[in-house]
């Protein structure tokens, strides 16, 4: 591998790879304070609304893994500026669509851009610093779209109520100009990487544990999303002095998304990812029963909301750092894979939800999560272990 580059310009790339993830975040949860808005805007249905959701998720699932194979002989400088120029130019769409099929076009197009860049930026960020610092890499890039969902899900909120829902894309379209203008210069002096072998046979290319890993990613995701797809269904009420519950339980989530992303990264590389995962998993499972169960009472919902996000995230990295150590000199596209999973499970679990909703009612979500997110301890058991003996690694396949 080429030599690192300085010390201070290290921290100034991830830093600004940080600022960029930001932004995709951000556009992930714009939707998320802006549906009603843009329902009652373009004369749709909420239902229709929500599928922009799934439109955003399903195509990043797939652009993920794509992006990886038809970039791969591009220098990581391009890739992401491309990546970055690409989600800008779709949340521009977006911003002036006239009708739905406009907006969703644009969804496409910004979730390949941000397709394009998380997988890359996430493996340059741990390829930048040394490897007992893996998973303090990986937790800045995801910090970037936890911190999103603080500062991001209120403001574009308050946007949409305020001044209307075109300009929280405006917003995303500014947060995404102001990380390409930070970062693209700094990412000149980054060495380029040798190309990812493609000589191994497809059949022998991954190991089954990479596989394994891919499918605790899923069942976690899909036991997450199952409930958290529908929050705005049974959180209700006011916290107090008319404070909307949903808003003070959404930024304790989000609050506690920061954190708990924050001491991921140190409790990974002290305590190992399968310990952490396990942990965060199960804590996860708990807390999101009882959001379903005391989603109106108060402050007793902010906390489990702050509790709840404190644990969210904390399977994202455990996850990669196995990957990474799986992976070899194909880690961009075994992310891009993770990351494509990731949003499949988005997609999956808010479609059960609501099956589960209309079916069955609120409270059978959490049950449903518990089900699930059962199945995703046990692979996490099965194939976190497996990967830390797992001979030869990826690049000696």
């Amino acid at each position: 591998m080429t030599s690192s580059p300085p010390g201070a310009r290290t921290k100034l790339v991830v830093a600004a790879l940080t600022i960029a993830a930001f932004a995709i975040g951000l556009d992930t949860f714009v939707i998320i304070g802006a549906l009603d808005a843009i329902s009652r805007d373009l004369a749709i249905s909420t239902g229709m609304a929500g599928w922009i959701i799934s439109i955003y998720a399903l195509c990043y699932a797939i652009f993920a893994p794509l992006n990886a194979w038809m970039f791969k002989a591009m220098s990581r400088r391009n890739v992401q500026i491309l990546s970055v120029s690409i989600f800008i130019i779709g949340n521009l769409i977006c911003a002036i669509a006239p009708n739905f099929l406009a907006l969703a076009a644009g969804r496409v197009i910004s979730a390949h851009g941000a397709a394009m860049f998380t997988p890359a930026a996430t493996a340059l960020a741990a390829e930048l610093l040394p490897p007992a610092r893996k998973g303090f890499a990986l937790s800045l890039i995801f910090g970037g779209m936890t911190v999103s969902q603080v500062a991001g899900v209120p403001a574009t909120s308050w946007i949409a109520d305020a001044i209307g829902w075109r300009f929280s894309f405006g917003f995303v379209v500014i947060a995404g100009l102001l990380a390409l203008i930070i970062f693209a210069p700094m990412m000149s002096g980054i060495p380029d990487k040798a190309p990812e072998r493609e000589n191994a046979p497809i059949s022998r290319r991954f190991p089954k544990t990479i596989y394994g890993l891919l499918s605790v990613t899923l069942f976690i995701v899909v036991s997450e999303f199952i409930v958290y797809s529908y929050v705005s269904v049974f959180i209700i009420g006011s916290l107090f002095v008319g404070v909307p519950l949903l808003s003070a339980a959404l930024f304790a989530y989000g609050f506690g998304a920061v954190t708990g992303n924050a001491a991921c990264g140190v409790l990974t590389d002290r305590f190992g990812p399968y310990k952490v995962l396990i942990a965060a998993v199960g804590a996860q499972l708990i807390l999101l029963v009882g959001l379903v169960a005391f989603g109106q009472h108060g402050t007793l919902t902010v906390l489990i909301a702050f509790l709840w996000g404190n644990v969210s995230y904390m399977y994202l990295v455990p996850i990669q750092h196995r990957l990474l150590g799986l992976a070899g000199d194909r880690s961009k596209l075994v992310l891009a894979m993770n990351s494509s999973t990731t949003f499949a499970g988005i997609a999956i679990g808010a479609f059960l939800g609501g099956i589960i909703v209309e079916i069955s009612g609120i409270t059978s979500l959490a049950t449903a999560s518990i089900l699930i997110g059962l199945i995703g301890i046990a692979l996490g058991v099965a194939f976190m272990r497996d990967a830390a003996l797992l001979k030869p690694r990826l690049q000696d396949v």
